[in-house]
């Protein structure tokens, strides 16, 4: 399944929050979506999944209108937000029980997946306690367990990391690559370049609502610091040097 945005535009009262956004993601392919706080990241994800409507402009997904056709899209997409909200007084085993008999999936086939998704993220011993006494990592890792759960065809991160410990943003990394190896498509919004360069075979820069830069594999592999450098010339400081040697010039 693809992603396509179309001349996107999404306006919150007097903020532009994309302002004529255009990108494809072909099925298979992890794209990662890198810009600043307040750059339109979250908005472009809230969309795809259905959680907010743009303005004007066309957006497809799987080949599906995402103004016309919500409900069958998120059938087919694994969402995982910074900031998950999950039954705080449920365990994550219940929470599965719940997810899978509303979404009619086989109870014991979802539970059997989270018990080995969570040997993956080494969090088993917290299945059996409620959500609100876990972690906040702890938390994430049960989310992005849900998003895996019922078998998308895409999986929209947004900012995933936040909370996780090291191996577990390995891991990750892992399962991204084999989801794509399958034919999924990953949307991997963030402004951090660590797992970007690391799974991603397309990149795009948004800064301020718009589109600042794409990347293909081939213009970043194995060129250590390219996207950072590139980061900084499409939408950086361009005197951020002199900045910070200005602050430590005069930091007495």
């Amino acid at each position: 399944m693809s992603i396509e945005f179309i001349d996107v535009q999404k306006r919150f009262g007097d903020t532009v929050a994309l302002d004529w956004v255009s990108f494809k993601v072909e099925k298979g392919v992890a794209c990662g979506y890198i810009g600043p706080n307040g750059a339109g990241k979250t908005t472009t994800a809230r969309i795809i999944v259905g959680l907010e409507r743009a303005d004007s402009g066309v957006v497809r997904v799987g080949g599906l209108d995402a103004s016309k056709e919500k409900a069958e899209i998120q059938k087919r997409v694994g969402y995982i937000p910074e900031s998950p909200r999950l039954y705080e007084s449920l365990t994550p085993l219940e929470t599965v029980a719940v997810a899978a008999m509303l979404r009619k999936y086989d109870k014991t086939r979802a539970i059997r997946k989270l018990e080995i998704l969570a040997e993956i993220f080494l969090h088993k011993e917290f299945l059996k306690k409620p959500v609100s006494s876990l972690s906040k990592g702890t938390k994430q890792k049960v989310a992005i367990s849900l998003a895996l759960l019922f078998n998308p065809s895409i999986l929209v991160f947004d900012e995933p990391t936040d909370g996780l410990d090291v191996q577990a943003v390995v891991s990750l990394k892992q399962i991204i690559k084999r989801f794509t190896d399958l034919g999924g498509t990953a949307f991997y919004s963030s402004h951090l370049l660590d797992i970007v360069e690391g799974v991603c075979s397309e990149v795009y820069f948004i800064n301020r609502g718009k589109i600042a830069g794409e990347f293909r594999k081939e213009d970043f592999e194995g060129k250590r610091g390219y996207l950072e450098n590139a980061l900084v010339e499409s939408i950086g400081t361009k005197n951020e040097q002199e900045l910070i040697d200005a602050f430590f010039e005069n930091a007495e």
